[in-house]
């Protein structure tokens, strides 16, 4: 069949790819003037099914509050933004119980090794070049009751499929050299051994290359400002340019499928919520950053890629509100000497950046049908949209073709929300 995706972010490149690879005549529509041109452009870098839970943990609303009068805080809440949050906040809360949190955290977890498997196919078909390391990820705990709680939930989540070792502090210096300095502040650590990092700029120039050979055509410069729904289907994408006409449409734009959304009559329960991240050219003394380290304390991560260090870990619900703010970067910077304190960074080669990561109020992805039956959705999946980007499509393209999916669906469809 005829498939429109709107947006070329992550959700977009690897739905095209897989929809293309089953059978279907597959076009994307991007507003940029190529893929992956924003939330996927510079994010924490990581796969990792060690870090796949929620945001609205038990008690983070005590955060979300304390940042309205606090700028520091590594999760705000903007005044601005909260007539946009009553009902989303509402249902943001309730899932941030005990019980609600570990049910989501493992359907987050079911959908990143899901999508490692995806990932892993890829890889053998395509050989795709994205700067992937693969030797795990390190979370560091500067208390032992904090360790104990990470151990016991990582404990609990094993029989899923996580994959972990508890850490002595020497055993995680001895794993990760660069920790020496601040080896008598750790209680230990935590290593989760199948974790994984990668450019994911690179990743969707590279698959969208691979894609364009397969037949799908992406159109980049085309604005889609409304769906056009008539006795209950889509029947048109209406761009800055024409009318496209498909079969089935994707709405895979990250927060903007929320608008968009919403002018077809679909309540698409995805606000943004703005990522930092800072890129610098890795300078640091011998031995440099092997592998992510997690501060959980700090909420912090320091990433290792390709002649670079990147740190990224703080998140703001400020609206649609693109611009940078220099204080949250400088928040950000000043938690780098504190999680690695041998770094000799050049501020000049510093690249801030934000991006609006699509965020659901239970945490988990939206992926599946919406109530116009030819109308399908692919987002929501905020902070680990790439670690679950390859899951997520992989499902997503199992259910619009009417196959068997690897992987229950129910926890990912929008009719949860109903």
């Amino acid at each position: 069949m005829k498939v429109i995706i709107i947006g070329s972010g992550l959700m977009g490149v690897t739905s095209a790819y897989f929809l293309r690879r089953r059978g279907h005549d597959v076009t994307v529509l991007e507003r940029a003037d190529g893929p992956a041109r924003e939330t996927s452009f510079a994010n924490g870098a990581m796969l990792t099914a060690g870090m796949a839970e929620p945001w609205n943990s038990p008690g983070s609303w005590t955060e979300l509050l304390a940042s309205l009068v606090r700028s520091d805080t590594a999760l705000r809440l903007r005044p601005q933004a909260l007539p946009s949050l009553v009902s989303w906040g509402i249902t943001f809360l309730r899932n941030s119980a005990a019980a609600a949190f570990e049910r989501n955290a493992l359907s987050i977890l079911k959908l990143a090794l899901y999508s490692r498997e995806a990932m892993q196919f890829l890889r053998d078909e395509l050989a795709i070049e994205y700067g992937r390391t693969a030797r795990g990820s390190l979370s560091i705990f500067r208390s032992h009751a904090a360790l104990d709680r990470a151990s016991a939930r990582a404990q609990r989540r094993s029989d899923a499929g996580l994959r972990f070792r508890r850490l002595t502090s020497g055993e995680a210096v001895a794993l990760e050299p660069a920790l020496a300095p601040i080896a008598d502040q750790l209680a230990g650590a935590i290593h989760y051994e199948t974790d994984e990092t990668g450019d994911a700029y690179r990743f969707c120039e590279s698959l969208a290359e691979q894609a364009s050979g397969l037949g799908v055509r992406f159109r980049f410069g085309t604005t889609v400002s409304s769906l056009e729904v008539e006795s209950g289907r889509v029947v048109a994408a209406a761009s800055n340019q024409e009318r496209l006409i498909a079969d089935r449409y994707v709405m895979a734009a990250g927060s903007y499928s929320t608008p968009l959304l919403r002018q077809a009559g679909v309540d698409l329960p995805v606000r943004p919520a703005k990522g930092y991240s800072v890129t610098f050219k890795d300078s640091c003394e011998s031995p440099s950053l092997r592998m992510p380290i997690i501060d959980s304390q700090l909420h912090a991560v320091a990433v290792p890629l390709e002649g670079a260090v990147r740190l990224a870990g703080i998140a703001e619900f400020a609206g649609y509100d693109r611009r940078l703010n220099a204080a949250r970067i400088r928040n950000l910077t000043k938690l780098l000497p504190a999680v690695l304190p041998r770094a000799r960074v050049d501020l000049a080669t510093a690249k801030p950046w934000c991006g609006l990561r699509p965020s659901s109020p239970d945490g988990v992805a939206i992926i599946g049908p919406t109530r116009i039956p030819n109308l399908w959705v692919n987002c929501g999946q905020g902070h680990l949209g790439w670690t679950t980007a390859a899951g997520s499509a992989k499902l997503l393209t199992s259910l619009l073709s009417a196959d068997t999916p690897g992987i229950d669906p129910a926890p990912y469809a929008l009719a949860r929300f109903a």
